[in-house]
């Protein structure tokens, strides 16, 4: 992959721009036209059809949610299962898509556990396929699978406590395979977790998989490190979410920010 197509401006990215702007605009107007072209397209047999048509369907989340909602208990399982396609760039667009849907997902979430039932099978279900995004030995899929994961901990809050260990587990582990500068990526996602979920991730065996790492990685750091500054809001969020349970780590983090 080409590092810099990411952040590149690019056709694709501004015919997507102009989609998003005409489903905010024209809303439900949009989808007699849009929706025999999105069913065309993901069910194509072609890779490249298909993402294009996952992309436009992230594109329109914020013009259409409402009346597309119809069709999302069969499109975010469908999405979900995307996440395992061989090809990249389709794994890391379905990661996207789905946290332009992650609002949706939440209130089915609630919707269920509110008539008696134990929530929406579909949260831990996308929780799994993210996690597994996340440790993707893509950069692109990674970037996505983290931007995702944080944007489904910011919706879902709360929610998310009864998968906060295998949470944990899988960002931490993934210090050891992304590279340097990719981290903040790692660093926005744990911080945003602590932020949602707040003293729930002051539990002890959730402390053990969480500060040993932070606290090895506070200590090497050096001064002048371009990662220095990510990492010292990361800090600042689980500090705050810990509470007095923070207070173990508060000297050497004291005495070094002095």
């Amino acid at each position: 992959d080409d590092d810099d197509e990411v952040s590149e401006w690019n056709l694709r990215k501004c015919s997507a721009s102009g989609l998003d702007t005409l489903a905010n605009r024209f809303g439900a107007g949009t989808l007699p036209t849009l929706l025999p072209l999105l069913q065309e397209r993901l069910a194509s047999p072609e890779w490249a059809v298909r993402e294009s048509g996952i992309l436009a369907l992230g594109a329109i989340a914020d013009g259409c949610t409402e009346p597309i909602s119809a069709y999302l208990p069969q499109l975010v399982p469908w999405l979900i299962e995307t996440l395992s396609h061989p090809k990249a760039l389709v794994r890391s667009i379905a990661c996207w898509t789905l946290s332009r849907y992650a609002h949706w997902l939440i209130d089915e979430h609630e919707r269920t556990a509110a008539e008696g039932g134990s929530g929406s099978a579909l949260l831990p279900r996308l929780v799994d396929a993210l996690l597994r995004c996340v440790l993707d030995r893509n950069k692109r899929v990674q970037e996505a699978a983290c931007s995702a994961m944080a944007t489904l901990e910011e919706e879902a809050r709360l929610a998310l406590v009864p998968y906060l260990q295998p949470i944990l587990q899988t960002l931490l582990s993934a210090y050891a395979s992304y590279q340097a500068k990719h981290l903040h990526i790692l660093y926005d996602a744990i911080g945003t977790l602590a932020d949602a979920v707040g003293a729930e991730i002051a539990r002890p065996e959730l402390l053990q998989l969480l500060m040993p790492p932070l606290m090895e990685r506070w200590s090497r750091l050096p001064a002048d490190h371009i990662g220095l500054l990510p990492f010292l809001a990361t800090l600042t969020a689980v500090a705050q979410a810990l509470g007095l349970a923070f207070q173990p780590y508060a000297e050497p983090v004291f005495a070094r920010c002095v």
